[in-house]
């Protein structure tokens, strides 16, 4: 049974004067807090024409215009958008493709009953970015080219210096997490290393955090750093847990065309430096490593 998000707040929250529904901005005259649900759309077949989410810059440019009130926008999506209409509002939450108990989550995590602690599995592109060419997409003639080799996704973003609006692996929550005690060794017995950190909750109540490994060598460029491992970590407030992540040959091997077989980079004698992020454009730590 499908519970919309209009029930599920109305079920939990109780003290509430009222809680209504408008199919405009019309509809939040006299409001306290306004809660914008916008969806973009995509199936099988075809291609999304456009990026923006639709009549969400409109919406909250109204609604800003109006005597100030909390506005928050609540993405229904398939993919990527545009955020043009961030400004516009005091926060906002994306859900891609939610389930049927959307109604539930969405109020548990509005009410902070929950606290949010996904990680954006993609980039979401600054307004006006170019990434493709003509070839790329929409495609000429019904026909896409698949020419960007590996810069597809936040790889794309660094090669070339061009910041998202928010990156691979961004995500907030309702403490203050902090990564520390840093730390990269490599193994004695076998090709590989270890790197460790500490997850500090310098908040007032448990939370998430998704610290990121991401590694960098010579022979992985044009990419400038590649996602190799990351962990999902609750911490109670007040209270520091310890991470570990485990590398191995395989996380910084590259694929040799010429002798058609994968290469370790550390065999060849390059450095290999490691980076913990909490996204792919934010990194808090890095060390060079020679793991012969």
């Amino acid at each position: 049974k499908i519970v919309t998000p209009m029930t599920g707040l109305q079920d939990l929250v109780s003290d509430a004067a009222s809680i209504s529904w408008s199919e405009n901005a019309a509809g939040a005259q006299g409001a306290d807090i306004v809660i914008v649900c916008a969806a973009a759309h995509a199936e099988e077949g075809s291609d999304r024409e456009t990026l923006v989410l639709p009549e969400a810059q409109s919406v909250t440019s109204e609604l800003s215009q109006m005597r100030r009130r909390k506005i928050i926008l609540i993405a229904f999506v398939p993919g990527p958008v545009t955020t043009e209409w961030i400004d516009n509002v005091d926060a906002a939450l994306v859900l891609f493709m939610p389930g049927e108990q959307v109604g539930p989550a969405l109020a548990q995590l509005l009410t902070g009953q929950a606290s949010p602690g996904g990680r954006l599995p993609i980039s979401f592109p600054a307004t006006g970015e170019h990434r493709f060419t003509p070839q790329q997409y929409p495609g000429v003639g019904m026909v896409s080219s698949f020419s960007e080799g590996v810069l597809v996704g936040y790889r794309w973003n660094d090669a070339n210096g061009v910041a998202s609006a928010f990156p691979f692996g961004f995500g907030l929550s309702y403490t203050e997490m902090v990564l520390t005690d840093f730390a990269a060794h490599c193994h004695q017995s076998q090709e590989g290393a270890e790197v460790s950190l500490r997850v500090v909750n310098q908040g007032s109540r448990e939370g998430l955090a998704v610290p990121q490994v991401y590694i960098s060598f010579p022979s992985l460029a044009p990419v400038v750093r590649q996602l190799r491992g990351f962990k999902k970590v609750k911490v109670n407030a007040g209270e520091s847990a310890v991470v570990h992540f485990y590398l191995s040959k395989e996380d910084w091997s590259f694929y040799d065309e010429v002798a058609q077989t994968w290469v370790s980079a550390v065999q060849q004698g390059q450095e290999v430096t490691v980076m913990v992020g909490e996204s792919s454009a934010d990194m808090k730590w890095r060390s060079s490593l020679r793991c012969a």
